[in-house]
């Protein structure tokens, strides 16, 4: 019976070792985890490796899922009532179906270090940046060549010196938030916004991206991308914000107004060297 307790005695302070030696030897890349999760930003896969006891480094990638929403857009026939005779053989529709769908598709990538105010903090402090492709929305219509007589139509307008094509004065077009959109002489239109590509983060969180007194944990992690002002580009021309009198698009005149992306994820990881 001695022997037993003397044998258990043993082996808890060997674990109580291991445990105090898991935790201490935390140094340069020399433990190594990987990680998937789910957030804001998509599904997220990277990995991550100490540095020091108090600080780890994070890298890997997030892809985000294509999502399609389809609505109705008005078509604005902003044309001064003296010139409407120019276009009155045009049946101009009053609206028009599109599609707007996520742009991320291909991923994009992490860096991020994870700051411990204590050696066995799990509590954490994170900076680093996201970086990838600046398309994150594209809006297109559903029907090919679905405003074909819209373009003819702003077409004589041109021609004729009434219209404007770079102010949109006298020019009919689809309203979409801030923006009017007109479509090309396919009678189409293709809009994206776009954000910066490099997307510097900050954040807070609880967790250790390498566990050390076990082999799997979970993380958590609150903070924001700094994306910029996102811009809206009509085939790879900047827009700039118009007066319409349509209530449309309203997501993405909020979208365009915000100049961060808030970020969650909930991660799983675990140990592997």
């Amino acid at each position: 019976m001695k022997k037993t307790l003397l044998l258990v005695a043993m082996a808890l302070l060997g674990l109580t070792h291991v445990s105090a030696q898991d935790v201490d030897d935390l140094g340069i890349f020399n433990h190594l985890s990987i990680g998937a999760g789910v957030g804001t930003t998509g599904i997220t896969i990277d990995l991550a490796a100490p540095v020091t006891p108090y600080v780890a480094v994070r890298a890997g990638v997030d892809i985000f899922p294509n999502i399609k929403v389809k609505t109705d857009l008005d078509i604005d026939v902003n044309v001064d009532q003296q010139y409407e005779h120019y276009i009155s053989g045009f049946t101009i529709p009053k609206d028009v179906k599109v599609e707007g769908k996520t742009d991320m598709i291909g991923g994009n990538a992490h860096v991020l270090f994870d700051f411990f105010p204590f050696k066995q903090s799990s509590f954490h402090l994170t900076a680093g940046a996201y970086f990838g492709k600046d398309k994150v929305v594209s809006l297109y219509n559903k029907e090919d060549g679905a405003l074909k007589v819209i373009n003819q139509a702003n077409q004589i307008l041109i021609n004729e010196g009434i219209a404007n094509p770079n102010t949109h004065e006298n020019m009919i077009g689809l309203d979409l938030g801030d923006f009017f959109l007109t479509p090309d002489q396919n009678g189409n239109v293709d809009a994206t916004l776009k954000v910066s590509k490099f997307r510097p983060y900050v954040g807070l969180g609880f967790g250790r991206p390498v566990p050390m007194k076990h082999r799997f944990t979970c993380n958590f992690d609150l903070g924001v991308q700094f994306w910029g002002t996102p811009e809206v580009y009509l085939r790879d021309n900047k827009l700039e914000k118009t007066t319409t009198n349509s209530d449309a698009g309203e997501v993405l005149k909020v979208i365009s107004k915000i100049s961060v992306y808030p970020s969650l994820n909930i991660r799983f990881v675990g140990r592997i060297l």
